[in-house]
C-alpha cells in the first residue's frame, strides 16, 4: 500500500455526504413505527444483533491499516476482554438507534427516542459525551469501511433466515447512512459507492498481518464466550475476497504461529 493509494481513498470518502454533527434526526411517530418494524426484524434478538457484530467486526480485522489506527487510539482496543464489552455495547446502540431495546428476557420493548450518548458511542463520533473523557475520533474511511460492513453483516445473515427483501434493505441502509452522517462522519447515500469502497479496501489495505490473525482468535473466543455458535468456516463465508484468502491461509489451517492478544 502506497500513501498516494491512500490519500485517494481517503479523497474519496471525502466526497461522500455528512462531516457535520447535527445529533439524531427528528422523526414522526409515523417513521419512528416503521423503522421499528425494520429494526425488529433485522436486529431481532439480543444473540442474533451480536452475531452481526462479529461479523463485522472480523471484516474490520482483515484491514491492517484500521487495527493499527485503533490500537493507536487504544493500546489493546481488540483484546478478548474490551472486544467482549465492545459487540455487546455496539450491537445495543446499533438496536436502539431503530427505536427499540430488549427486556432481561429478552423480549422488545419500544424506545421513542435514539439516545444521543447511544449514537456517540457506536459510532464514537467527533462531538464529545457529556461527562465523559473525550476519546480520538475514527477517520472517515475507517468509519466507512465498518458500517459498510455491519449493514452487509445484517444482510448476510438475514439472506440465510430466508429474508430478501430489497426494500427492507433499503430502508435499514438509508437509516444507518443518515445516522452516521449527522454523528459528523461521512458516509454514501449511494449504496453503490459504499460497496464499492469496501470492494478497493478489500483489494489495496487488507494484507498478512499477525494482528489480524490474533484480532480474529479474540473474536473467536468472544463467541465462544457469549455462548454463540460461530466457526471459521462461517466467518470465511461472510469475508471479502482477498480477506478470505488471508484468514483461511491461516485460520483453517491446522496450525499457525500468530499470538493473541493479551
Amino acid at each position: 500500500m502506497t500513501d498516494e493509494l491512500f490519500q485517494r481513498l481517503q479523497r474519496w470518502v471525502e466526497s461522500f455526504e455528512g462531516g457535520t454533527f447535527e445529533g439524531p434526526p427528528e422523526v414522526t411517530d409515523e417513521e419512528r413505527e416503521h423503522l421499528r418494524t425494520v429494526g425488529l426484524t433485522l436486529w431481532r434478538s439480543r444473540k442474533h444483533s451480536q452475531t452481526i457484530m462479529l461479523h463485522a467486526y472480523a471484516a474490520l480485522f482483515g484491514i491492517p491499516p484500521f487495527i493499527k489506527e485503533a490500537h493507536r487510539r487504544q493500546p489493546g482496543r481488540f483484546s478478548t476482554d474490551i472486544l467482549f464489552h465492545a459487540v455487546q455495547n455496539t450491537a445495543s446502540n446499533l438496536w436502539q438507534a431503530f427505536y427499540f431495546d430488549f427486556d432481561e428476557h429478552d423480549r422488545p420493548i419500544p424506545r421513542t427516542i435514539v439516545p444521543l450518548t447511544g449514537v456517540l458511542n457506536v459510532l464514537h463520533g467527533p462531538q464529545p459525551i457529556p461527562d465523559a473523557p473525550p476519546r480520538p475520533r475514527i477517520s472517515d474511511l475507517a468509519m466507512a469501511f465498518f458500517v459498510s460492513q455491519i449493514i452487509r453483516a445484517v444482510e448476510h445473515l438475514a439472506c440465510r433466515q430466508g429474508i430478501q427483501d430489497e426494500k427492507l434493505f433499503e430502508h435499514h441502509y438509508r437509516h444507518l447512512a443518515r445516522l452516521v452522517q449527522r454523528a459528523g462522519y461521512r458516509f454514501p447515500n449511494d449504496r453503490r459507492q459504499a460497496d464499492a469502497l469496501a470492494l478497493e479496501v478489500d483489494a489495496h489495505l487488507a494484507g498478512d498481518d499477525s494482528e489480524c490473525f490474533a484480532c480474529w482468535r479474540n473474536l473467536l473466543r468472544v463467541a465462544e464466550r457469549l455462548d454463540i455458535p460461530l466457526s471459521a468456516g462461517q466467518i470465511a463465508a461472510f469475508l471479502l475476497p482477498n480477506e478470505r484468502r488471508y484468514f483461511e491461509a491461516v485460520m483453517l489451517a491446522k496450525s499457525s504461529s500468530a499470538t493473541p492478544l493479551p
